[in-house]
């Protein structure tokens, strides 16, 4: 009785079985025709070429986190709920946002190989890796090739227009003092606890300072720090570089905490650069600016046009929280 029970049970698990398996197999294959038909369905067009949804929704993801944090902080908002995309903020939408950010990043990308074909540039490669749909690591990827892309075409602009002594010079003259400046590299002592034998002092003699300051009972770290290796994410070492621009060994500042006291123990380079010593850096002034130049007038003409609703589109597919 017990086995024709379980027998039973069996023939009603199979058909079961067998029902989760379809339903499965007809998700993935629903998800499948849903990815291979945003890759040919037209979203935009560059100069005329179609631009799919399967590209704006690999913009949209790219630029998701960035434009959904800057909202948030422009609204004050502490967190994201379920319908945070879609709902309004003092009349607007974070969908809207990320709608225009993916708008003006197809823009900027549509003018590059604009210009890069007025130049005879191949952007086969560029091209490539736009038309490949994905998440934050396909973006990423067309941004690595967008920035090929633009050495190319900063080569390309050089042999058609060689720039004139006068033209470097007007360059570098007009960058930044800040990217004027040689490499950096000094030896600081971070202190803490040594009011007492600092207070009020501006310089000291920095041989045997080390000495003096831990048998006072001073908390004394030693930093090195060069420009040449330091990573745009460490903050401090740049803030040390900057605060040691214009100081002199023997210096003590001010520290970035309560109670720190930063005395420069030694210093090299740093110096301002003038355009005898930096020719590279004034032809790469020079450049940049003759491609910002083309580039806006790329972007001017309105070379990408939109075919479809980019915000319904990217609302569609962004994740529910």
């Amino acid at each position: 009785m017990e086995l024709a029970r379980r027998r039973g049970r069996a023939r009603l698990t199979r058909p079961l079985l067998w029902a989760v398996a379809l339903v499965a197999a007809l998700a993935v294959g629903a998800v499948a025709w849903s990815i291979a038909q945003a890759s040919r369905t037209e979203a935009a067009t560059c100069l005329d070429a179609p631009v799919t949804e399967a590209t704006v929704l690999t913009y949209g993801r790219g630029l998701e986190g960035a434009t959904g944090a800057e909202f948030a902080r422009r609204h004050d908002i502490a967190s994201y709920g379920a319908d945070f995309w879609s709902q309004r903020f003092d009349g607007e939408r974070p969908v809207d946002a990320l709608a225009d950010a993916v708008r003006s990043a197809l823009a900027s990308d549509c003018a590059l190989t604009s210009v890069a074909a007025q130049l005879g540039v191949d952007t086969a490669t560029f091209d490539e890796a736009m038309a490949q749909p994905g998440g934050v690591d396909a973006y990423e990827r067309i941004r690595s090739r967008a920035e090929e892309l633009k050495d190319a075409v900063r080569v390309a602009l050089l042999e058609q227009a060689p720039p004139a002594d006068a033209d470097l010079r007007a360059a570098f003259a007009e960058l930044d003092d800040t990217l004027k400046t040689s490499d950096l590299a000094v030896t600081v002592l971070r202190v803490h606890g040594a009011d007492a034998l600092l207070d009020g002092d501006t310089s000291v003699d920095v041989d045997g300072i080390r000495d003096r300051l831990t048998a006072a009972g001073a908390d004394v770290e030693e930093l090195r720090v060069d420009s040449q290796e330091i990573s745009k994410e460490d903050l401090y070492s740049s803030q040390l570089l900057e605060a040691m621009q214009n100081a002199q060994p023997g210096d003590v500042l001010a520290g970035f905490e309560d109670g720190e006291r930063l005395i420069l123990v030694d210093k090299l380079g740093g110096g301002p650069l003038t355009f005898d010593q930096a020719p590279q850096l004034a032809r790469n002034a020079y450049v940049n600016d003759l491609l910002t130049d083309r580039l806006d007038e790329a972007v001017a003409a309105g070379p990408l046009a939109s075919t479809a609703d980019l915000g319904a589109l990217l609302l569609g597919a962004l994740p529910a929280s």
